[in-house]
C-alpha cells in the first residue's frame, strides 16, 4: 500500500471485482481516449484468480480518496521487450473526481514508488495528442515530451496518435532534490 497526502494506491481484492467489471464497460468510466474494447466478468475473475492484477510484466493498482472509496487505477507495465523502462496509465473512474488533483498525487505517487523499488531509468506513457488533460498531468509529474506515434491506438473506431512522455530517474532525482551522480 501506498499512501500520500488525500489517496491510498493498493492490490485489488475480491471484493473490488465488481467495480473493476463495471468499469470495464462503462465508456464513461474509462475516459474518451482508451480503447473502447470491453472485458468481460470471466477474463476480469481469471486475471484474478492468475495473478491478482499484479506481476512482473503488469502490475494494476487502485486509487482510492481519502475515505477510501475507490476512484481510479494506475497501472504499470514492461514498455519495451528489450528494457528495463516501464510505462504508466491512469484513470479516474467518475467525471465528477477528475481535475481534483487525485490523478496528478496517483501518479506522483506511482513514479516515486517505481524509482524507489525498480532498478529501471525511464518511466513512460502515452496518451492521445487531444488528451490535453492527461498531458498537462503527465508535464506536471514531471516527465518530459518526446514525440508523436502515428496511428497508435484504435478508439471508437479511428485510429489516433499518441504522444510519448517520459522521465528519466536523473530528472526524477532532480525533482527530489537529490544530486546527480557524475561519472
Amino acid at each position: 500500500m501506498i499512501k500520500n497526502l488525500r489517496i491510498t494506491l493498493r492490490h485489488v481484492t475480491e471484493p473490488d471485482l465488481p467495480i473493476l467489471t463495471k468499469v470495464s464497460g462503462d465508456p464513461v468510466a474509462r475516459g474518451e481516449f482508451n480503447p473502447s474494447r470491453i472485458t468481460s466478468p470471466q477474463a476480469i475473475q481469471k486475471r484474478f484468480q492468475d495473478n491478482g492484477f499484479s506481476s512482473d510484466e503488469h502490475e494494476l493498482l487502485l486509487i482510492c480518496n481519502e475515505f477510501e472509496t475507490v476512484i481510479g487505477d494506475v497501472v504499470h507495465f514492461k514498455a519495451k521487450r528489450y528494457s528495463t523502462a516501464r510505462e504508466i496509465g491512469w484513470t479516474i473512474h467518475d467525471p465528477e473526481n477528475r481535475n481534483r488533483g487525485y490523478a496528478t498525487e496517483a501518479v506522483t505517487a506511482l513514479i516515486d514508488y517505481l524509482f524507489k523499488s525498480f532498478p529501471i531509468n525511464r518511466i513512460e506513457c502515452s496518451t492521445a495528442t487531444q488528451n490535453l488533460a492527461s498531458i498537462r498531468l503527465a508535464e506536471k509529474c514531471g516527465l518530459i515530451r518526446e514525440g508523436v506515434l502515428r496511428g497508435l491506438v484504435f478508439v471508437g473506431g479511428v485510429y489516433l496518435d499518441d504522444v510519448v512522455l517520459s522521465i528519466l530517474r536523473s530528472d526524477w532525482e532532480q525533482r527530489q532534490g537529490k544530486p546527480v551522480p557524475r561519472l
